[in-house]
């Protein structure tokens, strides 16, 4: 039942994608050039790597190096334990490797509309734990398996709670949680939360 909804409602939105995605696309070229499209390998169901697509919203000349360290920051002396405790926000404050036109996308979340065909291809989930990049998941030690026991998702329980606003640890408990007990009416609310959330841009970056 979640694959035939992620496939229907991938499907329904088909149309306005294909009219949408090209407007991005040439912005992006147009404002910063090529590439418009970023990919990078991310974890996937059952540990399984996969190719992630989604727009570029970073400088050419950006240091990827930048984000593994703030977050080997941010669990430096500890481990990374599921917790509603508030800790240390996920988010790199004043990025300057941000485009302009990448600060308009990730407000908006329209920079992962080309997740849309990972969706497609099975590699994720409308809903599910945001796929992780292989440091980042690697630092969830022995919560890992659980974590990734489903397919990752283009929203998730964690980030109708509060996107970037959310700590490592908070994060994981409500990764956790839905895990635990994702259904198709809980999948469906956090569709409609995820849309308030972008209307609000809450927790975006």
């Amino acid at each position: 039942m979640k694959n035939i909804t992620d496939i229907t409602i991938t499907i329904f939105v088909l149309p306005i994608l294909l009219v949408v995605i090209p407007i991005i696309y040439l912005f992006i070229l147009i404002s910063d050039g090529y590439p418009a499209i970023y990919k990078q390998e991310r974890v996937g169901k059952n540990g399984k790597i996969f190719t992630l697509y989604k727009f570029r919203t970073m400088d050419h000349s950006s240091d990827e190096n930048i984000h593994e360290e703030h977050y080997k920051n941010l669990t430096k002396a500890q481990t990374v334990e599921p917790s509603l405790t508030p800790g240390n926000p996920i988010r790199i404050e004043n990025d300057d490797r941000i485009t302009k036109i990448g600060q308009f996308l990730r407000k908006t979340s329209l920079d992962e509309l080309p997740n849309l065909f990972n969706v497609l291809f099975g590699e994720m989930s409308i809903v599910g734990p945001r796929p992780l990049v292989k440091y980042e998941s690697d630092l969830l030690g022995e919560y890992q398996k659980e974590r990734h026991s489903v397919k990752p998702g283009i929203t998730g329980l964690a980030q109708t709670q509060g996107r970037l606003d959310l700590s490592l640890q908070e994060r994981l408990y409500w990764d956790l949680d839905y895990v635990k007990k994702y259904n198709l009416v809980l999948d469906l609310k956090i569709i409609f939360q995820t849309v308030m959330s972008v209307i609000s841009r809450k927790g975006a970056n």
